[in-house]
C-alpha cells in the first residue's frame, strides 16, 4: 500500500470514519468540486473510494500497522485523543458510532471530502450512492432522532448534540449521499446540486489555478491544499509533521494525484507559488547537472540526494557532517518545564570534602574543525551541482552496524588537485593529528579507480575527475562512485532528486539504532525486557512503521522548477 495513501486512510479512519466513498462510477458523474461551498482548506477526491477502502481493509499493511509499536505510540498521543473525542461527539450527534461498519455503509463510488476547519473538524462529504442504498445506511436508519428540513426541493436531516453542540446533517438526493458537520455546508451543496447560483470551491482562484497545472487525468486519489489559508490555521502549524512552514510560505496551493499499479504507486504533485514569489524567481534553473550526477549513484547506495547549485555553506556543512567531522548535533529543545527536586535545604555532602580545590580542572583536548581554506576553495569553484550518498552497512563479524558516506561536488571548471587536497587536509588536521602525524595523502588504486586516502587511522578518501570532487568516509564509497563515471547521463534531470532503498536499509538501520538505544534502556530501567515500556523511537517506533511498510522496496522523488509552478514526482516501488 502506498505511504501517502496509508497516511490518508489512517487519518480518515481515526479522525471521523465518515469520509468514504462509493461503488460503481456512472456516466452522469458531475464535478463534485462544483457542489462544495467556497472556503475549504483541504479537498480530497476519488473516482472510486469504496475500492480504495476495500483494498485498505484487506491489506497486510493495515494489520501490521495496527499491531506495531508505531500505532501504539500514536494511540496515546494528544492528536489521537483529540480525534477520538471528536469521534465520540459525532457518535452522540449521529446516533451511530463513526466506525468501519458506518464507513462501509456510506461508501460510494465518485466521492469527495472538503475540510473547512481543522480544529473543529468541520467537513462536507459527498459520495455517489444509489438513493435506496443511501437511505438504508446505518446513518439513515437512525434518522428518527434528526429534524427534517428542506432546501431547493431536497429534504435533509439535522441533529445537534446539546452538550458539545456537534452538528450532523445528511441528505440523499439524485443518487448522491451528502454528510456534513455544518448545516450551511449541506444546504449549500444541495442548492448547487439543484442548479442554484452560489460560490463554490470550483470557482476559487487557488483551486482553479492548481487544477489547471495538475495532471489532466486525476489519480485514484486527488488531494488539493489551500496552503495560504492552511498556514494560518494554528492546528496545522502545530500538527504538520514536516515542520517546514517557512519553506511553504512561498506557495499558495498544492494538488497531489496518486496513481496505483501492481508494482508501484506514483504520486504527482504540483505546487503554485504566490504571484509575488513567482515574479521574484530567477530564470528556470539548468537541470542537466542533476541528470549527470544521478548516473554516479551506486546500485547498492541506500540513500542519495542530488540538487543544482548548492551554496558554499550547504556544501561545507555536508562535507563536515557526513565525512570530515561527523558529530552528534544539538538535540530538539525541550518544551517541558524543568523538574524540581524538593529537599530539606541541605547543600553538598560529606563526599565533597574529598574534592581538591587547589588543582585546576582538566581542559578538553578535542581538536577543532578548521574550514577556512576549504570554504574558500568551494566558493571559488562556483558549484553547479551536489550529490550526497549514504548507506548503512553491517561491520565485519556482523556484531555492529554503521554508515558510510560520500559527497560529490561538481564545479563550473576543473578542480585544482593540489589545492583541493591541501584544503581538505587543513580542515581536519586539527581534529585527527598532532604534529601532522598520519595526515598525508597516499595514492591508492590504479586506472579508473585511482584515488587518494589519508594514511592515518581516520577513514577519509578523495578523488578528482575534471569538474568532479569526490570525498568519502573511506575508499569503498569513493571507488563505487568512480566505477559509474563511464555511464551516460540520463535524460531526466531536475532541480532536486532523491531516493531511499527501504528494502536494503531496513535491517542494518534497525540493528544500528537498537545497538544505540538498548544501553539507554538498560541505564534507565526500560528496554524490551520490561513489560509496558514506552517504545524507543528509532528501533521500535520507526522500526514498527518500517515493518508495516515492508512491501515498499524503495522511494524516489524528482523535482522540477518552472518558476510559478514546482512539480514533484514521487514513486514507491512495491514488492510483488
Amino acid at each position: 500500500m502506498k505511504r501517502r495513501t496509508l497516511w490518508i486512510f489512517g487519518f480518515l479512519s481515526v479522525a471521523l470514519a465518515v469520509t468514504p466513498q462509493g461503488q460503481a462510477p456512472s456516466s452522469s458523474n458531475i464535478d463534485l468540486a462544483k457542489l462544495m461551498p467556497a472556503g475549504s482548506l483541504v479537498y480530497l477526491e476519488s473516482p472510486d473510494f469504496a475500492a480504495l477502502l476495500s483494498d485498505w481493509n484487506k491489506s497486510a499493511e493495515k494489520k501490521a500497522w495496527l499491531e506495531s509499536d508505531d500505532y501504539h505510540v500514536f494511540s496515546r498521543s494528544r492528536l489521537y485523543l483529540r480525534l477520538k473525542e471528536a469521534q465520540e461527539e459525532f457518535a452522540v450527534a449521529a446516533g451511530a458510532p463513526p466506525d468501519m461498519p458506518l464507513l462501509e455503509s456510506i461508501a460510494g463510488s465518485q466521492s469527495a471530502l472538503a475540510l473547512y476547519d481543522i480544529g473543529n473538524l468541520e467537513f462536507l462529504y459527498v459520495t455517489r450512492l444509489p438513493t435506496a442504498r443511501a437511505m438504508d445506511s446505518l446513518l439513515a436508519r437512525g434518522k428518527e432522532k434528526f429534524e427534517p428540513r428542506k432546501v431547493a426541493d431536497f429534504a435533509y436531516y439535522v441533529h445537534t448534540e446539546p452538550a458539545k453542540h456537534r452538528v450532523v446533517a445528511f441528505a440523499a438526493a439524485n443518487d448522491y449521499l451528502l454528510l456534513a458537520t455544518r448545516e450551511d455546508l449541506l444546504a449549500g451543496a444541495l442548492s448547487a446540486l439543484a442548479g442554484k447560483p452560489m460560490r463554490t470551491l470550483a470557482e476559487e482562484p487557488w483551486f482553479t489555478n492548481a487544477s489547471a497545472a495538475a495532471a489532466a487525468r486525476p489519480g485514484d486519489l486527488r488531494l488539493a491544499l489551500n496552503l495560504a489559508s492552511l498556514m494560518k490555521a494554528p492546528h496545522f502549524r502545530s500538527y504538520w509533521i514536516q515542520r517546514n512552514i517557512p519553506a511553504l510560505r512561498q506557495y499558495n496551493a498544492e494538488i497531489a494525484d496518486v496513481y496505483r499499479s501492481p508494482d508501484a504507486i506514483r504520486e504527482e504533485r504540483v505546487l503554485l507559488r504566490s504571484t509575488a514569489e513567482s515574479a521574484a524567481e530567477p530564470a528556470t534553473p539548468d537541470e542537466s547537472a542533476v541528470a549527470g550526477l544521478l548516473r554516479l549513484v551506486p546500485d547498492d547506495s541506500g540513500l542519495y540526494r542530488a540538487w543544482t547549485a548548492p551554496s558554499t555553506e550547504q556544501a561545507l556543512d555536508l562535507l563536515r557532517q557526513k565525512v570530515l567531522s561527523p558529530a552528534v548535533g544539538p538535540g530538539v529543545p525541550s518544551t517541558y518545564a524543568p523538574s524540581v527536586m524538593l529537599t530539606e535545604g541541605q547543600t553538598g555532602s560529606e563526599q565533597d570534602l574529598e574534592t581538591r580545590i587547589d588543582i585546576p580542572p582538566l581542559t578538553g583536548t578535542e581538536g577543532n574543525f578548521e574550514p577556512a581554506a576549504l570554504k574558500k576553495l568551494l566558493a571559488d569553484a562556483k558549484l553547479v551541482g551536489g550529490l550526497q550518498l549514504e548507506s548503512a552497512r553491517e561491520m565485519p563479524g556482523g556484531a555492529f552496524a554503521g554508515t558510510q558516506s560520500a559527497i560529490v561536488l561538481e564545479a563550473a571548471a576543473d578542480w585544482n588537485a593540489e589545492a583541493a587536497r591541501a584544503a581538505l587536509l587543513s580542515s581536519v588536521a586539527g581534529l585527527w593529528t598532532t604534529s601532522g602525524l598520519g595526515a598525508q595523502w597516499v595514492e591508492r588504486g590504479t586506472g579508473d579507480t585511482a584515488h587518494f586516502e589519508l594514511d592515518g587511522l581516520a577513514p577519509l578518501a578523495m578523488a578528482l575527475r575534471g569538474k568532479l570532487l569526490i570525498v568519502g568516509s573511506g575508499s569503498s564509497p569513493v571507488v563505487a562512485v568512480l566505477a559509474n563515471l563511464s555511464k551516460a547521463p540520463g535524460r531526466d534531470g531536475g532541480v532536486y532528486a532523491a531516493g531511499f532503498r527501504h528494502a536494503t536499509e531496513r535491517a542494518p538501520l534497525i540493528k544500528m539504532t537498537r545497538l544505540i538505544e538498548t544501553p539507554l534502556a538498560q541505564q534507565f530501567g526500560g528496554g524490551q525486557a520490561t513489560a509496558g515500556h514506552e517504545p524507543w523511537f528509532f528501533s521500535e517506533n520507526l522500526g514498527g512503521l518500517s515493518d508495516a511498510l515492508a512491501s515498499v522496496q524503495s522511494e524516489s522523488v524528482v523535482v522540477h522548477d518552472r518558476g510559478a509552478v514546482v512539480s514533484q514526482t514521487v514513486v514507491y516501488r512495491l514488492r510483488r
